[in-house]
């Protein structure tokens, strides 16, 4: 790019400004200038990547930010997501966040690194394009100034760009420089087969990248260097670079052999994956620490609470394990600099045997917190221990026997314990929890987790049970908020789980949320409650998304905000808002079915099939028994005209435990469309008999009529379901189930009824 600093600075600028106030340049390189801005909507530092003019021109807009668009999707703890991309007065650019630790580039500055974090950063980069290439793109540019660090964890960046950059034909080693002098790639780290103009780079072209990377971290520069771009590229096709021993004598021979065969010229004799690469790596780094007997010990900056096990002779006692696991949860994830698995992603992992390093692998932590809690009367005796995923190493083990009054006591010191002993792996300066007290009510507390514990059933009789248990806990101590949110979310889950009427499960949600926020108005779960509620049910879209707001800002990590959130962005057609916060609810609960599903729906509402596609399926992964996944698969598959897989899938959907009316009439609706009207005739009148002996959500007899092109009769149940205040026509705008009914008088008037922001 070229021109002054303060044109260039003034280039994103107009068109953004409204969007983005940019601070100062970053830096440049062949590609693009970067810059530093602030992101006005929510005041937060993000990096806006603006490339150069010819290159944008050779790209041309409608391809780059298709292809950006695919890569957006990418979305993993080691990839850098991208918030935002676009053009502006021919300028192409993309927005991410701002990622204050500096680049590998920066570390290197200080010659050679030690080997331990070398595999360590290698094996985060690894696991960003392990994700990347089982979803198909190959990254094509891995260097130093595309890993970048937020503290100590690896990011990979530039996923779009080089995607977009690079999905074209390569052409020759002769003319791999444009007229301009735009490399497409960087030298220093391009395979082989990349250098020599190959059409098609499989991933073993990232192996190979990432090898020259590791290469340079252990001896101060990459396999090849310093002699002009051409002549850099055919000494890649040609000649064998340096063994790493002969520049660092101490390098463990098992790490120079693996780094040999990452960088073969022939990339069927490399690694078949990038994660058996580093997985060598790290053999060949234990097995020198084993023989000289120094272990290595890196800084722990990670941990999962694994649920603890109750070990009472009565089963009913594991309300009270999970509440410890709950409890030290939430007290380790108010420690800023310690990132802590999400309960969802931990409970995934309920009562199955891991090998912690596995575990490590899963979740992407370093340590692992287990235990049991075993209750015989007023009794409680609780063991922990600490352990490694680095290595397996126990670091710490405790044994606490106290009085079941006492628990609150136990938890606050097994907090500080694992605090402490995290200091010694090297977590230095790390703050003492602070725990926060909700009751003190022993009973109450009690109650509240054997809610908590029904609640999480999912179940008819579970919501039930809840329900019970909140209202027992409030009895014992009026002034609980959290019991009065956890009986909010129980009602509203009664509408789903129950078959009750709308108006008797979200008034009592709203109720009590409101009850939790007069009690204490910190709390972003309550807040979070009843803007559920504000939106689908009560339709105030402005109440709805201020509470929505409000629960964010008190706790950004609140995933079920950021999920519910995107719901309410999508029904107003605000589908690149809803996609970011469905992604962030992802990225914050990555272990949950639930925010994947989510950001399905999100893409079935943007009419984005192929990408709700790939969330559902990985949902189907994470749950293959989870009903509602199907349900929405088949649907996609049915707008999509993929008949024959929208009826298998939902036909094996009907036959899963919480299979009901819902379900069935999307059955009947792919049916329909399918032409196969004598069976989706018959589900409609299935249903429509059911809802004279009990209640049957007038959504799902609309839906059975649309599948059938019976416009009037879904017109009369979609404005019974008005009155029922659905939830469902919280989507008039934005559902491409209501397409047929677009020109429809009578549909007009119901969108018009619904009062959407901006709606003239």
């Amino acid at each position: 790019m070229t021109g002054t600093p303060d044109q260039l600075l003034a280039l994103p600028a107009p068109p953004l400004d409204d969007r983005y106030v940019i601070e100062r340049e970053l830096g440049r390189g062949g590609m693009a200038t970067v810059y530093l801005a602030e992101e006005v909507k929510h005041r937060r530092p993000v990096a806006i990547k603006v490339l150069r003019p010819e290159l944008a021109a050779s790209l041309g807009a409608e391809r780059f930010l298709r292809e950006i668009a695919i890569a957006a999707q990418l979305s993993h703890p080691h990839i850098l997501p991208l918030i935002d991309s676009g053009e502006a007065n021919g300028i192409l650019y993309y927005v991410t966040p701002y990622i204050a630790g500096g680049s590998l580039r920066e570390r290197l500055a200080g010659g050679r690194m030690p080997m331990r974090p070398v595999v360590r950063i290698a094996e985060g980069v690894a696991a960003a394009l392990e994700f990347a290439h089982r979803a198909g793109f190959v990254h094509r540019d891995v260097k130093p100034e595309n890993i970048l660090f937020s503290d100590d964890h690896p990011v990979l960046a530039d996923f779009g760009l080089a995607r977009a950059c690079c999905a074209e034909r390569v052409q020759p080693i002769t003319a791999m420089l444009s007229d301009v002098g735009v490399a497409i790639g960087t030298p220093a780290y391009m395979s082989p087969e990349q250098a020599a103009g190959d059409r098609d780079l499989g991933s073993r072209t990232d192996i190979y990248s990432l090898a020259c990377v590791v290469y340079e971290m252990l001896t101060g520069s990459p396999p090849f260097h310093g002699t002009g771009a051409r002549a850099t590229m055919a000494r890649h096709a040609v000649e064998t670079p340096a063994a790493v021993r002969t520049l660092r004598a101490e390098i463990p021979a098992a790490m120079e052999s693996a780094i040999s065969r990452a960088l073969a010229k022939d990339p069927s004799h490399r690694f078949a994956t990038v994660t058996e690469f580093v997985t060598e790596l790290d053999r060949g780094l234990r097995a020198d620490a084993i023989a000289t007997g120094h272990p290595a010990r890196g800084a722990v900056r990670s941990i999962a609470v694994l649920p603890f096990v109750n070990a009472s002779p009565d089963a009913g006692n594991e309300y009270l394990s999970d509440g410890i696991t709950d409890e030290l949860i939430d007290a380790l994830s108010k420690i800023e600099v310690l990132r802590v698995a999400s309960r969802t992603s931990v409970f995934a992992l309920k009562g199955r045997s891991l090998d912690v390093r596995a575990i490590g692998s899963l979740l992407g932590v370093g340590v692992v917190l287990e235990g049991t809690v075993r209750r015989s009367d007023d009794r409680l005796r609780v063991t922990a221990q600490l352990t490694s995923t680095d290595d397996g190493r126990l670091l710490w083990s405790q044994r606490y026997d106290r009085r079941v009054d006492d628990v609150f006591a136990v938890q606050d010191e097994l907090a500080r314990t694992i605090v402490t002993t995290l200091r010694l792996t090297g977590l230095a300066g790390v703050a003492e929890p602070e725990p926060r007290r909700h009751t003190e009510s022993i009973e109450a507390y009690a109650l509240y987790l054997r809610g908590r514990w029904a609640v999480n059933k999912r179940t008819q009789e579970g919501v039930a049970e809840a329900i019970g248990y909140f209202e027992r806990a409030i009895e014992q101590d009026p002034r609980y908020a959290l019991a009065f949110t956890g009986l909010a979310d129980a009602y509203s889950l009664n509408v789903d789980y129950r078959s009750v009427p709308v108006d008797e499960g979200f008034e009592q949600a709203k109720r009590h949320a409101r009850a939790a926020l007069a009690l204490d108005d910190t709390l972003a779960e309550a807040h979070a409650s009843l803007a559920w509620s504000l939106f689908i049910y009560d339709w105030k879209w402005t109440e709805a998304e201020a509470e929505f707001r409000r629960a964010i800002e008190l706790d950004p990590h609140c995933a079920p905000a950021h999920q519910w959130y995107a719901f309410l962005l999508a029904s107003q057609a605000r589908h690149e808002e809803a996609l970011v916060e469905a992604h962030t609810a992802q990225e914050l609960d990555p272990g949950a079915v639930s925010t994947r599903r989510s950001l399905g729906w999100q893409y079935y509402y943007a009419r984005r099939f192929e990408r709700a596609r790939h969330h559902l399926a990985r949902a189907v992964e994470m749950n293959p028994v989870a009903e509602e996944t199907y349900r929405v698969l088949g649907l996609v598959a049915a707008m999509e005209g993929r008949h024959a897989e929208a009826e298998r899938t939902l036909r094996e959907a009907v036959t899963l435990s919480g299979a009901g009316s819902y379900t069935l009439a999307t059955l009947g609706y792919a049916l329909g469309v399918a032409g196969e009207r004598a069976e989706a005739e018959r589900i409609r009148s299935e249903l429509t008999a059911r809802a004279e002996r009990e209640y049957i959500s007038p959504a799902a007899i609309a839906t059975a009529h649309l599948g059938l092109g019976e416009h009037r009769e879904a017109l009369d149940w979609m404005e019974r379901a008005h009155r029922d205040r659905r939830g469902w026509l919280a989507y008039l705008r934005v559902n491409p189930l209501f397409d047929p009914l677009r020109g429809e008088p009578r549909f007009g008037a119901l969108v018009d009824r619904m009062e959407f922001p901006g709606q003239s």
